[in-house]
């Protein structure tokens, strides 16, 4: 699935508000995503070999990512929730999208290719502008491309619902 706009998702929860924020930090392996790729980079290699859970809460907002084994997965999909007290319990609400510094990329990445394209186009080389707008269409594609949305909103589901109850 391609995500470039994000996808809203809320939730009411049986659980408290504390609980949910319990269950958060205990379960959740502390780390918030940067644009320091060195950070980034050392973050995956410790935990290589480890499926896991990772993210930050910061109050009642809270950020979570996915990290598959054996890959490197920095600036994947992530669920960036905000917890709220209920009278039954608490509600989380959110959305999946790419981290802010994904869409800049993917923004400069399309205004240099398409500028190349332009540039292209105007020393008539048609060849050239071509490849050069399926470079772009395939980078957009590449970069937005989500693969990490069903774990995020498979763990989203392990808290228990007000339905679950009744």
């Amino acid at each position: 699935m391609l995500l470039i706009l994000p996808v809203s998702y809320e939730f009411e929860t049986s659980m408290s508000y504390k609980r949910v924020i319990r269950k958060l930090d205990g379960e959740l392996t502390e780390y918030k995503p940067t644009l320091n790729i060195l950070s980034t980079g050392k973050f995956m290699k410790n935990h290589k070999l480890d499926n896991l859970y990772y993210g930050r809460r910061e109050g009642e907002k809270f950020q979570l990512y996915y990290h598959k084994a054996k890959r490197r997965d920095g600036g994947e999909t992530g669920f960036f929730g905000k917890i709220e007290k209920t009278s039954n319990g608490a509600k989380i609400s959110g959305s999946f999208r790419k981290p802010k510094y994904t869409y800049v990329f993917g923004i400069i990445w399309a205004i240099l290719t398409i500028f190349s394209a332009l540039m292209c186009l105007a020393l008539e080389q048609k060849t050239g502008a071509i490849v050069c707008a399926a470079i772009c269409l395939a980078g957009i594609l590449t970069l937005f491309w989500d693969t990490k949305k069903k774990y995020l909103l498979g763990y989203l589901r392990t808290f228990p619902t007000n339905d679950d109850n009744e």
